[in-house]
């Protein structure tokens, strides 16, 4: 039974289902330390979820990774069967026995199966995101869409955007790991530089920024989203709003904040539609300094971000709120 999306509930939820084993084994062909591979597979999970609920504003109401477990470790990838579990119980993925095939075809369809019966049962799911190494998918895909839901795929090396419908939406599971997980696990050669949004390599050369309010910019991203190596520029957006108050143009800070070279603004392919993350340079001199007087300390003014601050240095008193409206250019 087909789902018209007009018919659905305002509550938008999704789905995630991993093929473990395929993941498994190609993200372990890819990483300079293949003991790792199930940590990067759930952070990788995490950031997918972090993605939906904060870009599409999407609550992940399941997460299941299926495998034969028990055959994973008798394999010999360095991962114990327990530590893999319980990686995924951390992370609350359901972890499915789906029998070790030959052909790799019976979890495929276990996955396949239990997906389309999901979205069945739930009327309320509107999305069904997928993880996996080289697998398309794309019976799935289309059964998925047929239910009337989106479907996201999450894949290593996925194809580009012209190999593909446009109704198809992939993302690639290694632009889903933070830099520095990236930088420790993957060979020197497989770790790409970063590009900017205008395909560019990020500017060498900094400007010091002239305005209070940038400074405050700054510490409002660091505050609420100083624990992530990218930032997705909708929800700052949105609490740059809140914070600031209407007399304040979020939108134009940050624009001045790029052009001073202290953030730059990176395009990444994703689900509806490709999205925007901002990246904090904190190389930039009025970055250190924020820094510096945010956390209290110097010594932790450069990538210490594991705790939150007591408060800020900088007053917010009188902004009010602000009615966040217009086209965003970005």
């Amino acid at each position: 039974m087909s789902r018209s999306p007009q018919t659905r509930p305002s509550a938008r939820r999704a789905a995630l289902f991993i093929d473990y084993p395929n993941l498994h084994a190609r993200l372990a062909e890819r990483l300079d330390a293949p003991e790792r591979t199930g940590a990067c597979i759930t952070e990788a999970a995490r950031e997918l979820r972090r993605f939906l609920a904060d870009e599409g504003d999407v609550d992940t109401v399941l997460a299941a990774a299926y495998a034969d477990f028990g055959a994973l470790e008798a394999a010999g990838k360095g991962e114990k069967k327990q530590g893999l579990l319980q990686k995924l119980y951390e992370q609350d993925i359901e972890p499915r026995f789906a029998p070790a095939d030959s052909e790799e075809c019976a979890l495929e369809v276990q996955l396949s199966v239990d997906a389309t019966a999901f979205l069945h049962r739930r009327s309320d799911v509107e999305t069904a995101a997928l993880m996996t190494g080289d697998r398309a998918f794309r019976p799935l895909v289309r059964a998925i869409q047929r239910t009337g839901a989106h479907a996201l795929v999450a894949a290593i090396d996925p194809p580009p955007p012209g190999d593909h419908p446009r109704d198809e939406a992939f993302m690639d599971v290694l632009n889903l790991l933070s830099d520095e997980t990236r930088r420790d696990v993957l060979p020197d050669g497989e770790t790409p530089a970063r590009r900017g949004a205008d395909g560019r390599p990020p500017a060498a050369d900094h400007e010091r920024l002239d305005d209070d309010m940038l400074f405050r910019t700054l510490e409002v991203a660091e505050e609420h989203f100083g624990q992530y190596d990218e930032v997705y520029l909708t929800p700052l957006l949105r609490k740059l709003s809140d914070v600031l108050g209407e007399r304040f143009d979020p939108k134009a800070l940050v624009s001045d904040l790029e052009d001073a070279g202290a953030v730059r603004l990176e395009k990444r392919r994703g689900y509806p539609y490709d999205y925007t993350v901002l990246i904090v340079d904190r190389r930039h001199p009025d970055v250190q300094e924020m820094e510096e007087q945010f956390y209290g300390r110097s010594e932790r003014s450069q990538y210490a971000r594991d705790g939150a601050p007591a408060s800020s240095e900088r007053s917010t008193d009188g902004y009010e709120e602000y009615d966040e409206g217009g086209p965003d250019r970005y």
